[in-house]
This record gives C-alpha cells, sequence and structure tokens, in this order.
C-alpha cells in the first residue's frame, strides 16, 4: 500500500509574506503600489504581521524567470510565515504546472496562500476545487489573449501601426500610427551623431546613464542597448515587424546617410588585430581611410608573432590577407602612421588651413548646440522625474512604504540629480559656443595640435584627408579639397620619418614652437 499524502500544517505564528506582479508596460507603478496597499490593509484586518514583500514589475506571469519570485519560492522555508498575500491566483502564475511546483513549496513551508479579490470557501472540499477553477481559467485565459494579440499585431502590422514596441525617440497616436517624441527625439539623434564622430559606444553609455537618461524600458544604458539603437532601422523611417518590412513606414528621426555611417562604423571596428589576454588591442586609426593602390580594397589591422615572441602590427590588403589575390605586402603600421601624421602636421602649418578648420569647428557647434532640443529633452526627463517622485512621496504619506519603495525613491532621486547637472553642463556648452573668441581659441589649438590625442587625430585626418592608397612603391594622399592637391609620397625618398618630420619630397618640415 502506498504512502498516505502528508497534511498540509500551517506555520503556528501570526507572520505574513505578499507578492505583487504585473505583466505589462502600459501598467504603471500604481499597479504594485495597489496590490501593496489592499495587501497590508488586508494583514492588518486579519491581525498579520507583513514582514517581507516581493514585487516584479512588468514581468508575465507565464515565465518562472521572475527575480522576486524565485527569491519568496527560496526564502519561504527560512522566514516560515503562517500566510502568503496574493492579490489573485494569476499574480502568483498563469501555468499551471509551474503553479504546481509554487505551491508545492509553499505548502511544505507550512505557508497558506490567501487571496483578497477572489474569496474562496473555508471548507477544506470546495475550497481546493474552485483554487483550480481559477488556475484553469488563468492559463486559458492566458493562451485565447496570445492568440488574439498574435491576430491583432498581424494586422496591425501590415498597416505599419504601432505593435507595443517601445522606440526611444516615438511615441503613437490615437491612432496607433507613430510619431517622433519630440522630447527624446534629439537623445537618440546625439547617440547616432556622436557614434558616427567616433566616440566609443562606451563614453556614449556612460555619458547618458550619468544623465539619467534611460531607454524605453527605463532602464540604464548597456552595450547591447544601445547596440540595438545603433543598428535599428526604424530610425530613418523603415517600418519593421517580423517579416513585414514597409519603406518610409514610419516618420524618420535620421537621415539613412548618419544610419549607414555608423553601421560602416561598426564594420571598420571589426576590423581589429587579435591581440594576447595581457596585451591591450591596437588602435589602427587609419582604418576606413586606408586602401589598396592596386586592386582597390581597404586595408585592415593585422598582427604576427615573430620566433622570439616580439608582435608586429601590419596594415593589410584584405584581397592579400584573405584570398592571396594581391601582391600588396603587409605595411608596417607604424611606418604608414608617422607619415601620415607628418602630413597632417604639414597642413597645420598653413595658416589659411588652420583659420579655415577654426571656423568649420564653430560652425559644427552651432549646429549641434545652436538650438535647444537636446536641453529640451533633458528638462522634460526631469518633469517626468519629479513627477514620479511626487507620486511615490504621495504612496508614502498614505502610509505605503517597503523595501521597494524605497529604492524607488532613491533611484528617483539621483536620476534628478544626475538630469540637473547635464542641463546646466549643456548650458555652459551653449554659452561657450556662443562666445565669438572660440575661433581665435580654436585656432591656436590645432596650431599647437597634439597627435597623440586621438580625439585631434582623428578630428585633422577626417577633416583634410579623403583616402589613402598604399602602393608597394609609394602613397597618394587625397585630400577633400579641391584646392590642395593629392599628394604623393615615395618610400624609396623618405630620408626621415620620427617625429612626424618628413624633410625630403616637398611636405612643411619646420616644427611648430611648443
Amino acid at each position: 500500500m502506498g504512502n498516505r499524502k502528508s497534511q498540509f500544517v500551517q506555520n503556528e505564528n501570526n507572520l505574513a509574506i505578499a507578492y505583487y506582479r504585473y505583466s505589462s508596460q502600459s501598467q504603471n507603478d500604481a499597479s504594485i503600489e495597489q496590490q501593496q496597499e489592499q495587501a497590508r490593509l488586508y494583514a492588518e484586518k486579519n491581525g498579520y504581521t507583513l514582514v517581507k514583500e516581493y514585487a516584479d514589475r512588468a514581468i508575465s506571469g507565464t515565465t518562472a524567470n521572475r527575480p522576486q519570485y524565485q527569491l519568496m519560492l527560496s526564502e519561504i522555508e527560512v522566514l516560515k510565515p503562517a500566510v502568503l498575500i496574493l492579490w489573485k491566483t494569476d499574480r502568483l502564475g498563469r501555468d499551471r504546472a509551474e503553479l504546481v511546483f509554487a505551491k508545492s513549496v509553499i505548502n511544505k513551508a507550512g505557508c497558506r496562500i490567501c487571496y483578497i479579490a477572489e474569496a474562496l470557501p473555508d471548507d477544506n472540499l470546495t475550497s481546493p476545487l474552485i483554487e483550480a477553477v481559477f488556475e484553469a481559467y488563468a492559463e486559458f485565459y492566458s493562451k485565447q489573449l496570445s492568440q488574439n494579440v498574435i491576430r491583432g499585431l498581424s494586422y496591425n502590422a501590415k498597416l505599419g501601426l504601432y505593435n507595443g514596441v517601445a522606440l526611444l525617440g516615438y511615441t503613437h497616436d490615437s491612432n496607433k500610427h507613430y510619431v517622433i517624441d519630440e522630447d527624446t527625439a534629439p537623445i537618440v539623434r546625439q547617440i547616432f551623431t556622436d557614434y558616427a564622430e567616433g566616440k566609443p559606444i562606451t563614453v556614449i553609455i556612460r555619458e547618458l546613464n550619468a544623465q539619467g537618461i534611460r531607454t524605453s524600458r527605463g532602464n540604464e544604458f548597456t552595450i547591447n542597448s544601445l547596440r540595438g539603437i545603433l543598428k535599428n532601422r526604424s530610425y530613418f523611417g523603415e517600418y519593421r515587424f517580423g517579416d513585414v518590412v514597409i519603406p518610409d513606414g514610419m516618420p524618420a528621426i535620421i537621415s539613412k546617410e548618419l544610419y549607414d555611417k555608423v553601421q560602416k562604423r561598426f564594420e571598420l571596428n571589426k576590423h581589429r588585430a587579435k591581440t594576447t589576454a595581457d596585451e591591450p588591442a591596437p588602435r589602427y586609426w587609419l582604418t576606413g581611410k586606408l586602401f589598396c593602390g592596386h586592386c582597390g580594397s581597404s586595408m585592415h589591422g593585422t598582427a604576427g608573432t615573430s620566433k622570439r615572441g616580439k608582435r608586429y602590427y601590419y596594415y593589410s590588403c584584405i584581397n592579400h590577407y584573405k584570398k592571396k589575390s594581391c601582391n600588396l605586402k603587409d605595411v608596417g603600421k607604424d611606418k604608414l602612421e608617422n607619415l601620415v601624421i607628418s602630413v597632417l602636421d604639414g597642413f597645420l602649418s598653413d595658416s589659411e588651413n588652420l583659420a579655415s578648420l577654426a571656423a568649420d569647428i564653430v560652425k559644427y557647434y552651432e549646429n549641434h548646440y545652436g538650438d535647444d532640443s537636446y536641453i529640451n529633452a533633458l528638462e522634460s526627463s526631469l518633469n517626468e522625474t519629479e513627477q514620479a517622485l511626487k507620486n511615490i512621496v504621495k504612496a508614502i504619506e498614505k502610509g505605503i512604504f517597503s523595501d521597494t519603495t524605497q529604492a524607488r525613491l532613491q533611484e528617483l532621486e539621483e536620476r534628478k540629480k544626475s538630469l540637473i547637472a547635464a542641463i546646466d553642463t549643456e548650458r555652459v556648452k551653449k554659452l561657450a559656443m556662443n562666445d565669438t573668441r572660440r575661433m581665435k581659441e580654436y585656432y591656436e589649438m590645432y596650431k599647437h595640435a597634439d597627435f597623440k590625442d586621438p580625439a585631434t587625430r582623428d578630428f585633422v585626418l577626417d577633416y583634410f584627408i579623403e583616402k589613402i592608397f598604399v602602393y608597394s612603391d609609394k602613397l597618394i594622399i587625397c585630400c577633400h579639397y579641391d584646392d590642395m592637391q593629392d599628394i604623393t609620397i615615395d618610400f624609396k625618398e623618405v630620408t626621415a620619418a620620427s617625429e612626424g618630420v618628413l624633410t625630403s619630397y616637398g611636405l612643411p618640415h619646420q616644427k611648430k614652437n611648443s
């Protein structure tokens, strides 16, 4: 004869825990706060002491991968409360198999589940039956809702309508058409512009998070979330949902040209020489400008190790390196970069070149900081943060205060401080841009340019040089401007290439005064 099923024995105390959950971003913080308020009233009314509260925000009940849910199941055996307070059955979950497991853990811990909005009979015979009906309905509702949602999403996608996919920089109107959110669109433009102009992803992330700017889900930026933005074709107007693609299906925040420039930079960053674990990756800053003069393909950074273990770095023609279909041999990284630095140094020794560069820098800052759109976006985020703080304060005044509320309050306070600091910084930039002395300052700064500084070097390179063609015996540097002739450097005639100085083929060779 099999063992008789063990009887449930409830813990003999007045301790209670509570679990709250909501599953949609369309619901707000009040959904959790309302459940919390009702749970506290229930505990007080029934003589329980609420010792721990757990809350999962915007996570579906069809998955067990909920941090606070898992924490509750792991702690319940230690806390040994008499009751677990839930708003409804479906707050614990919408999958019956998972519910069976969860209730087994809860019951073994001597804890009884109490539902606030679903009254169950007190008798032991009827109560499990009614509870099972609630569980079955929750699962049925979830599956039926899923089928209806899929049909609705497919219909919306064919019309290019909003399908619940939140995108930074966009909102939607009453007819579900995507529209540009003027409060956050400037942030998106700034992200694309910064990356296209050479700012590293990690720096952009650090600046955004420091300013209190958050993703469309309200989280801090990570490498994955920022890459998701920079790779998203929606931002130049292409609507995508599943297999549905509609060109110009939504308003564009950036141009296709800017998007392509960003993708090109992603591609260039893939071609970096492999290094050892203890060795930092060198920066091949000529990548994107450097091309093979024989076959026309691009040249990228490569590396090799000698028999004695010494590392050497080169620029290699892709067709030679991968396909062996080009005869151009690898060219030393330092050799090429020193030659180009010497050319850039020569450009900056010309006063007309310097004046042109300084004027264009001033124009650049006027274009990027001449309007208030970015500051307005930051101020809008500040207003939203202050409103959220007011809502939290109201909840506290009603007696709703827990670890969750405290953590949320601290998060909002930190965000407010960061946003205020960011707004002050942007206003200082705007004042500096309006100062007429800036052009003279840029002139003097680049007159004594430090090419060891990557930002300075990259800017001067992009400003003057369009392409560089490498041949077996020479280098041809093509400039952006019609009034500047292409420069040919014969490798055999190079007699000195140290400290950025070349003396043998007509390039400016005088050192600048320090």
